[in-house]
Protein backbone atom coordinates (compact mmCIF):
# COMPACT_ATOMS: atom_id res chain seq x y z
CA UNK A 1 0.00 0.00 0.00
CA UNK A 2 1.55 3.20 -1.27
CA UNK A 3 0.29 6.94 0.53
CA UNK A 4 -0.57 9.04 -2.42
CA UNK A 5 0.34 12.83 -2.95
CA UNK A 6 -3.27 14.47 -3.57
CA UNK A 7 -2.20 17.00 -5.32
CA UNK A 8 -3.84 17.37 -9.26
CA UNK A 9 -2.06 16.18 -11.85
CA UNK A 10 -2.07 19.08 -13.37
CA UNK A 11 -1.10 20.95 -10.85
CA UNK A 12 2.64 19.24 -10.71
CA UNK A 13 4.64 16.59 -12.51
CA UNK A 14 3.64 12.51 -12.27
CA UNK A 15 6.25 11.52 -9.72
CA UNK A 16 4.73 13.12 -6.39
CA UNK A 17 3.41 9.93 -5.49
CA UNK A 18 4.51 9.96 -2.10
CA UNK A 19 5.98 7.70 1.04
CA UNK A 20 5.39 4.14 1.74
CA UNK A 21 3.32 3.37 4.93
CA UNK A 22 5.49 0.46 5.25
CA UNK A 23 8.78 2.15 4.87
CA UNK A 24 7.38 4.46 7.69
CA UNK A 25 5.77 1.58 10.20
CA UNK A 26 8.40 1.37 12.26
CA UNK A 27 8.60 4.95 12.59
CA UNK A 28 4.56 5.98 13.28
CA UNK A 29 4.11 5.58 16.99
CA UNK A 30 7.44 7.67 18.29
CA UNK A 31 6.53 10.31 15.57
CA UNK A 32 2.65 10.80 16.64
CA UNK A 33 4.11 10.90 20.36
CA UNK A 34 6.59 13.77 19.22
CA UNK A 35 3.35 15.58 17.67
CA UNK A 36 1.34 16.13 20.93
CA UNK A 37 -1.69 17.79 21.38
CA UNK A 38 -3.03 19.49 18.10
CA UNK A 39 -1.11 22.91 17.49
CA UNK A 40 -2.76 26.75 17.89
CA UNK A 41 -2.61 28.91 15.36
CA UNK A 42 -1.30 29.22 11.96
CA UNK A 43 0.71 25.54 12.22
CA UNK A 44 -2.88 23.81 13.07
CA UNK A 45 -4.00 24.71 9.65
CA UNK A 46 -1.48 22.22 7.72
CA UNK A 47 -2.99 19.74 9.61
CA UNK A 48 -2.53 15.56 10.65
CA UNK A 49 -3.50 12.65 8.61
CA UNK A 50 -5.45 9.89 10.41
CA UNK A 51 -7.29 6.90 8.89
CA UNK A 52 -10.61 6.04 10.37
CA UNK A 53 -10.40 3.06 12.77
CA UNK A 54 -6.40 3.16 13.08
CA UNK A 55 -3.86 5.44 15.35
CA UNK A 56 -2.34 8.26 13.95
CA UNK A 57 0.73 7.08 11.89
CA UNK A 58 2.85 10.14 12.40
CA UNK A 59 2.03 11.51 8.46
CA UNK A 60 0.98 15.31 7.93
CA UNK A 61 -0.90 16.98 5.33
CA UNK A 62 0.38 19.96 4.06
CA UNK A 63 -1.09 22.66 1.80
CA UNK A 64 1.08 24.57 -0.87
CA UNK A 65 0.66 26.20 -4.10
CA UNK A 66 0.55 23.21 -6.10
CA UNK A 67 -2.18 21.27 -4.09
CA UNK A 68 -2.18 18.58 -1.21
CA UNK A 69 0.89 17.07 0.01
CA UNK A 70 0.90 14.09 2.47
CA UNK A 71 4.81 13.87 4.21
CA UNK A 72 6.19 11.52 6.83
CA UNK A 73 8.13 13.90 8.62
CA UNK A 74 10.14 10.86 10.09
CA UNK A 75 11.71 9.46 6.69
CA UNK A 76 13.14 13.02 5.13
CA UNK A 77 16.96 12.64 5.45
CA UNK A 78 17.77 14.88 2.73
CA UNK A 79 16.51 18.31 1.73
CA UNK A 80 17.22 20.85 -0.60
CA UNK A 81 16.33 24.34 -0.29
CA UNK A 82 16.01 27.46 -2.84
CA UNK A 83 13.65 29.93 -1.48
CA UNK A 84 14.93 32.93 -0.12
CA UNK A 85 12.55 33.20 2.62
CA UNK A 86 13.30 30.08 3.79
CA UNK A 87 17.18 29.66 4.61
CA UNK A 88 17.35 31.17 7.74
CA UNK A 89 13.74 29.79 8.85
CA UNK A 90 15.39 26.24 8.26
CA UNK A 91 18.64 27.18 9.93
CA UNK A 92 16.40 28.62 13.42
CA UNK A 93 15.52 24.70 12.69
CA UNK A 94 18.42 23.17 12.98
CA UNK A 95 17.66 21.74 9.40
CA UNK A 96 20.76 19.96 7.72
CA UNK A 97 20.72 20.17 3.53
CA UNK A 98 22.08 18.59 1.32
CA UNK A 99 21.46 20.96 -1.32
CA UNK A 100 20.69 24.36 -1.95
CA UNK A 101 21.24 27.38 -3.88
CA UNK A 102 24.13 29.10 -2.11
CA UNK A 103 25.26 31.26 -4.78
CA UNK A 104 22.06 33.50 -3.41
CA UNK A 105 23.55 33.67 -0.03
CA UNK A 106 26.16 35.45 1.92
CA UNK A 107 28.26 34.70 5.05
CA UNK A 108 27.47 37.74 6.82
CA UNK A 109 23.61 36.57 6.46
CA UNK A 110 23.51 32.54 5.91
CA UNK A 111 25.15 29.92 8.42
CA UNK A 112 24.52 27.85 5.42
CA UNK A 113 27.00 30.17 2.86
CA UNK A 114 30.22 28.61 3.16
CA UNK A 115 29.14 24.64 3.89
CA UNK A 116 30.86 23.20 1.28
CA UNK A 117 29.10 20.14 2.72
CA UNK A 118 25.94 21.33 0.76
CA UNK A 119 25.63 20.83 -3.15
CA UNK A 120 25.46 24.45 -4.50
CA UNK A 121 23.65 25.05 -7.47
CA UNK A 122 24.28 28.59 -7.67
CA UNK A 123 21.68 31.48 -8.56
CA UNK A 124 18.87 31.75 -10.18
CA UNK A 125 20.78 32.92 -13.48
CA UNK A 126 22.36 29.73 -14.65
CA UNK A 127 21.81 27.27 -11.73
CA UNK A 128 23.11 23.96 -11.97
CA UNK A 129 20.01 21.89 -11.55
CA UNK A 130 22.10 18.81 -12.17
CA UNK A 131 23.19 18.97 -8.69
CA UNK A 132 20.02 17.75 -7.69
CA UNK A 133 20.24 14.24 -9.25
CA UNK A 134 23.15 13.86 -7.56
CA UNK A 135 21.73 14.89 -3.96
CA UNK A 136 18.80 12.93 -4.18
CA UNK A 137 16.55 15.37 -1.88
CA UNK A 138 13.41 13.82 -0.56
CA UNK A 139 12.04 17.24 0.18
CA UNK A 140 12.72 20.17 -1.55
CA UNK A 141 11.34 23.76 -0.75
CA UNK A 142 11.41 25.89 -3.67
CA UNK A 143 9.97 29.57 -4.36
CA UNK A 144 11.03 33.33 -4.85
CA UNK A 145 13.96 33.69 -7.50
CA UNK A 146 13.92 29.32 -8.29
CA UNK A 147 10.44 29.65 -8.64
CA UNK A 148 10.70 29.83 -12.60
CA UNK A 149 12.56 26.38 -12.37
CA UNK A 150 9.47 24.72 -10.51
CA UNK A 151 9.18 21.98 -13.15
CA UNK A 152 12.32 21.76 -14.16
CA UNK A 153 13.34 20.80 -10.61
CA UNK A 154 10.24 18.36 -10.14
CA UNK A 155 11.46 16.51 -12.87
CA UNK A 156 14.73 15.77 -11.71
CA UNK A 157 13.66 14.70 -7.82
CA UNK A 158 13.29 10.68 -7.24
CA UNK A 159 9.90 9.19 -8.02
CA UNK A 160 8.74 9.53 -4.12
CA UNK A 161 10.48 12.87 -3.26
CA UNK A 162 7.95 15.85 -2.62
CA UNK A 163 8.23 19.74 -3.27
CA UNK A 164 6.63 22.53 -1.36
CA UNK A 165 6.41 26.04 -2.52
CA UNK A 166 4.54 28.98 -0.57
CA UNK A 167 4.97 31.84 -3.30
CA UNK A 168 1.66 32.91 -3.89
CA UNK A 169 0.82 34.89 -0.83
CA UNK A 170 3.98 36.15 -0.56
CA UNK A 171 3.70 37.39 -4.16
CA UNK A 172 0.99 39.76 -3.34
CA UNK A 173 1.83 42.33 -1.12
CA UNK A 174 -1.80 42.19 0.30
CA UNK A 175 -1.18 39.26 1.70
CA UNK A 176 2.34 39.25 2.38
CA UNK A 177 2.64 39.12 6.14
CA UNK A 178 -0.35 36.28 6.39
CA UNK A 179 2.48 34.26 3.93
CA UNK A 180 5.05 34.70 6.07
CA UNK A 181 3.33 33.45 9.03
CA UNK A 182 2.13 30.20 7.28
CA UNK A 183 5.08 29.18 5.64
CA UNK A 184 6.72 29.49 8.63
CA UNK A 185 4.09 27.35 10.34
CA UNK A 186 4.43 24.88 7.85
CA UNK A 187 7.96 24.26 7.99
CA UNK A 188 8.15 24.24 11.53
CA UNK A 189 5.85 21.31 11.52
CA UNK A 190 7.28 19.31 8.92
CA UNK A 191 10.72 19.56 10.75
CA UNK A 192 9.47 19.18 14.35
CA UNK A 193 10.06 22.47 15.03
CA UNK A 194 6.58 24.01 16.07
CA UNK A 195 7.88 25.61 19.15
CA UNK A 196 10.08 27.58 17.09
CA UNK A 197 7.84 28.56 14.43
CA UNK A 198 5.30 29.71 16.71
CA UNK A 199 8.30 31.95 18.90
CA UNK A 200 9.02 33.50 15.15
CA UNK A 201 5.40 34.35 14.23
CA UNK A 202 4.59 35.52 17.43
CA UNK A 203 7.60 38.06 17.26
CA UNK A 204 6.35 39.26 13.68
CA UNK A 205 3.08 39.79 15.39
CA UNK A 206 4.00 42.01 18.38
CA UNK A 207 6.38 44.07 15.85
CA UNK A 208 3.29 44.21 13.54
CA UNK A 209 0.86 45.67 16.61
CA UNK A 210 3.60 48.46 17.40
CA UNK A 211 3.87 49.84 13.89
CA UNK A 212 -0.10 49.30 13.84
CA UNK A 213 -0.59 51.32 16.92
CA UNK A 214 1.98 53.94 16.17
CA UNK A 215 1.55 55.06 12.71
CA UNK A 216 -0.88 57.95 12.93
CA UNK A 217 -2.97 57.11 9.74
CA UNK A 218 -1.90 60.91 7.96
CA UNK A 219 1.47 60.93 7.64
CA UNK A 220 2.88 60.48 4.04
CA UNK A 221 5.27 57.79 3.52
CA UNK A 222 7.93 57.48 0.49
CA UNK A 223 9.57 54.51 -0.79
CA UNK A 224 12.74 53.90 -2.01
CA UNK A 225 15.11 51.50 -3.14
CA UNK A 226 18.60 52.58 -3.66
CA UNK A 227 20.68 50.26 -6.31
CA UNK A 228 23.92 50.98 -8.44
CA UNK A 229 24.44 54.64 -6.44
CA UNK A 230 21.04 55.45 -7.50
CA UNK A 231 18.15 56.69 -5.80
CA UNK A 232 14.87 55.04 -6.90
CA UNK A 233 11.20 54.98 -6.34
CA UNK A 234 9.78 51.86 -4.73
CA UNK A 235 5.93 51.58 -5.27
CA UNK A 236 3.38 51.37 -2.64
CA UNK A 237 1.27 48.39 -4.18
CA UNK A 238 4.66 46.82 -6.60
CA UNK A 239 8.04 47.82 -4.97
CA UNK A 240 10.44 45.33 -4.25
CA UNK A 241 9.96 44.25 -0.09
CA UNK A 242 8.50 47.95 0.59
CA UNK A 243 4.71 47.54 -1.04
CA UNK A 244 3.77 44.37 1.23
CA UNK A 245 4.53 47.50 4.61
CA UNK A 246 2.27 49.89 2.21
CA UNK A 247 -0.48 47.63 2.30
CA UNK A 248 0.13 45.82 5.27
CA UNK A 249 -0.19 49.17 7.36
CA UNK A 250 -2.20 51.56 5.26
CA UNK A 251 0.84 53.92 4.87
CA UNK A 252 -0.65 56.83 2.94
CA UNK A 253 2.04 57.52 -0.21
CA UNK A 254 3.82 60.68 -0.60
CA UNK A 255 3.80 59.86 -4.57
CA UNK A 256 1.79 57.62 -6.62
CA UNK A 257 2.88 56.50 -10.36
CA UNK A 258 1.43 54.54 -12.40
CA UNK A 259 2.96 51.24 -14.04
CA UNK A 260 4.98 50.69 -10.72
CA UNK A 261 7.97 48.44 -11.39
CA UNK A 262 8.30 45.10 -8.62
CA UNK A 263 11.86 44.53 -9.92
CA UNK A 264 15.39 44.97 -8.28
CA UNK A 265 16.10 48.38 -9.22
CA UNK A 266 12.49 50.18 -8.05
CA UNK A 267 11.59 53.11 -11.01
CA UNK A 268 13.62 55.70 -12.42
CA UNK A 269 12.00 58.73 -10.99
CA UNK A 270 13.80 62.15 -10.34
CA UNK A 271 15.02 63.05 -6.96
CA UNK A 272 12.94 66.17 -7.84
CA UNK A 273 9.87 64.59 -7.98
CA UNK A 274 10.69 62.81 -4.99
CA UNK A 275 11.67 66.20 -2.83
CA UNK A 276 8.43 67.84 -4.47
CA UNK A 277 6.38 65.03 -2.92
CA UNK A 278 7.49 65.90 0.57
CA UNK A 279 7.37 62.75 2.78
CA UNK A 280 6.71 63.11 6.38
CA UNK A 281 8.45 59.70 6.62
CA UNK A 282 10.73 57.53 3.83
CA UNK A 283 11.18 53.39 4.29
CA UNK A 284 14.02 52.55 2.39
CA UNK A 285 15.23 48.77 1.35
CA UNK A 286 19.61 49.14 0.51
CA UNK A 287 20.08 46.58 -2.38
CA UNK A 288 23.68 46.72 -2.90
CA UNK A 289 23.64 46.37 1.06
CA UNK A 290 23.43 42.28 0.23
CA UNK A 291 26.79 42.75 -0.65
CA UNK A 292 28.72 45.15 2.01
CA UNK A 293 32.20 44.15 0.87
CA UNK A 294 32.07 45.33 -2.34
CA UNK A 295 34.64 48.02 -2.57
CA UNK A 296 31.80 49.94 -4.43
CA UNK A 297 29.26 49.59 -2.34
CA UNK A 298 27.80 52.92 -1.41
CA UNK A 299 25.78 52.17 1.90
CA UNK A 300 21.85 53.89 1.31
CA UNK A 301 22.55 56.53 3.92
CA UNK A 302 25.36 58.26 2.33
CA UNK A 303 23.60 58.30 -1.39
CA UNK A 304 20.53 60.42 0.36
CA UNK A 305 22.49 62.31 2.63
CA UNK A 306 24.72 63.49 -0.49
CA UNK A 307 21.63 64.62 -2.62
CA UNK A 308 20.86 67.98 -2.64
CA UNK A 309 17.37 67.80 -3.79
CA UNK A 310 16.41 65.66 -0.59
CA UNK A 311 18.01 67.93 2.28
CA UNK A 312 14.77 70.17 2.66
CA UNK A 313 12.78 67.01 2.52
CA UNK A 314 10.42 66.95 5.97
CA UNK A 315 11.75 63.39 6.54
CA UNK A 316 15.09 63.92 5.88
CA UNK A 317 15.02 66.93 8.29
CA UNK A 318 13.40 65.24 10.74
CA UNK A 319 15.36 62.31 10.78
CA UNK A 320 12.55 59.94 10.16
CA UNK A 321 14.36 57.94 7.00
CA UNK A 322 13.80 54.35 8.62
CA UNK A 323 16.14 51.32 6.74
CA UNK A 324 15.42 48.24 6.21
CA UNK A 325 17.88 45.91 7.38
CA UNK A 326 21.20 45.22 4.94
CA UNK A 327 20.82 42.34 4.25
CA UNK A 328 16.75 42.09 3.25
CA UNK A 329 17.39 42.02 -0.35
CA UNK A 330 18.65 38.48 0.15
CA UNK A 331 16.93 37.58 3.10
CA UNK A 332 13.24 39.29 2.62
CA UNK A 333 12.28 36.29 5.76
CA UNK A 334 10.53 36.19 8.55
CA UNK A 335 13.42 37.12 10.70
CA UNK A 336 14.64 40.22 8.31
CA UNK A 337 10.68 42.04 8.29
CA UNK A 338 10.47 41.59 12.10
CA UNK A 339 13.74 43.40 13.01
CA UNK A 340 13.15 46.15 10.17
CA UNK A 341 9.04 46.47 11.96
CA UNK A 342 10.59 46.72 15.85
CA UNK A 343 13.19 49.56 14.27
CA UNK A 344 9.99 51.31 12.26
CA UNK A 345 7.80 50.75 15.62
CA UNK A 346 10.97 52.58 17.50
CA UNK A 347 10.97 55.44 14.84
CA UNK A 348 7.80 55.86 15.06
CA UNK A 349 7.04 55.83 18.73
CA UNK A 350 9.91 58.23 19.66
CA UNK A 351 8.21 61.01 17.01
CA UNK A 352 4.54 60.87 18.84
Amino acid sequence: MTLLDTASATQKPRLYQLLSVAAIGALALSACADNGDAAEGPAAEAGTSETEGEETTGVITIEDDHGTHEIDPASIETIGAFDNRSFRVLEEFGVELTVAARGLMQPHSHGYADNEDILDTGNHREPNLELIVAAEPDLVINGQRYAQYYDQIAELLPEDSVILEFDEAHNDPTTFFDGLKDSTAKLGQIFSAEENAQRLIDELDEAMARVEAAYDGESTVMGLLTSGGDINYAGPTEGRSVAPVFQEFGLVPALEVNDQSSDHEGDDISVEAIADSNPDWIIVLDRDGMNPEDPEYTPAQELIADSPALQQVTAVQEDRIVYMPQNMYITEDIQAYTEFLNTFADALEAAQ
